[in-house]
């Protein structure tokens, strides 16, 4: 069984810049946070991005817009961000990354980061 969180305003989202998300299937077992920043594996299965994968999940795709937990052998449709401005300290990465290991990525993709509110 899956369950995907409620929205509650959190302040992930930076300024006007206009956001757009597309909707993607999570298979379990995985626990995705909102603001977790997304790779897909090549097997096709979205977690945070580590730079030091090798799976494809080292390049970032988007950012998760819901909680959502997955159980073992589940799967579960939710949705990420593919374009917008983000506040830094709600970004979560894999490993021991930040948003200077993807920064350039992000902004390629229109996912624009910034310290604080516009």
């Amino acid at each position: 069984m899956a369950t995907i969180g409620i929205f509650e305003p959190d302040g992930l989202i930076a300024g006007d810049f206009p956001t757009e998300a597309q909707g993607i299937t999570i298979t379990g077992p995985a626990e995705i946070k909102r603001g977790d920043v997304l790779g897909l594996t090549d097997e096709g299965n979205y977690v945070l991005v580590d730079s030091t994968a090798t799976n494809g999940s080292q390049e970032v795709v988007g950012i998760a817009c819901d909680d959502v937990i997955v159980e073992d052998g589940m799967t579960a449709t939710s949705t990420m961000f593919i374009k917008g401005a983000y506040i830094r300290r709600f970004l979560r990465f894999g490993g021991t990354d930040t948003v200077e290991n993807h920064i350039r990525r992000m902004t390629d993709i229109s996912l624009i980061v910034r310290d604080s509110r516009i």
